[in-house]
């Protein structure tokens, strides 16, 4: 069976119960990068040994085939992303859609999630929202997808390399967004605020409505 592992996106203490004792029972993971999983099983004290496998977007394909005869001979498989919640942003989708193809069962166990978190954090009205996922890394590309969504009702919220969240930001205020900025969520220095103070440390959450 597949298992669609959520962990932890700052605070190690949001696994879950389930989680863990899930992360003792695989014979396989599927891991991002198996550095950050192999020291985030470390943290957690799993006494389990499964098997780490890199599965990132540029990989996802080639591996599935051999994802499947694992899962076809009976393996326990699981699935973590490096921080959060699976296919959200992450690899994962196209191998939920093999096992659906292919009469395989999975099951997603729910956990941390950086945009439910974000939404929360915001304080804007979250009764309806969608998410962008990555900004585009050009200018231009960055606009054109602002302005397809600038007239959905309800609060927009995308990811943002730090290095690029000044520029975002200004985009998104000559626009007359009101933004929120969402960083280190769960953790000592976690920070809500409307406008951008140099910061560029880390992925950023921006919230706009």
């Amino acid at each position: 069976m597949l298992y669609i592992i959520s962990t932890p996106i700052g605070n190690l203490k949001d696994i879950t119960f389930r989680a863990v004792e899930t992360l003792e029972q695989v014979d396989v993971l599927l891991c991002e990068d198996t550095r950050k999983t192999g020291l985030l099983l470390q943290s957690l004290k799993i006494g389990n040994k499964p098997k780490l496998v890199s599965f990132y977007d540029e990989v996802e394909q080639q591996k599935i085939p051999q994802i499947v005869e694992m899962l076809k001979e009976g393996l326990d498989v699981g699935l973590v992303t490096d921080a959060g919640t699976p296919l959200i942003s992450d690899p994962g989708w196209l191998l939920v859609k093999k096992c659906q193809d292919s009469g395989i069962k999975y099951t997603a166990l729910p956990g941390a999630c950086a945009v439910i978190n974000s939404a929360v954090l915001s304080g804007l009205p979250i009764q309806r929202f969608c998410f962008l996922g990555f900004l585009p890394k050009k200018l231009n590309d960055k606009k054109k997808l602002v302005e397809k969504y600038k007239d959905f009702d309800g609060v927009k919220i995308v990811y943002e390399a730090g290095n690029r969240v000044e520029e975002s930001i200004g985009i998104l205020k000559s626009m007359n967004f009101e933004v929120r900025i969402i960083r280190e969520m769960t953790k000592i220095h976690e920070g809500v605020t409307s406008e951008f103070d140099g910061d560029s440390r880390g992925e950023t959450v921006i919230l706009f409505f």
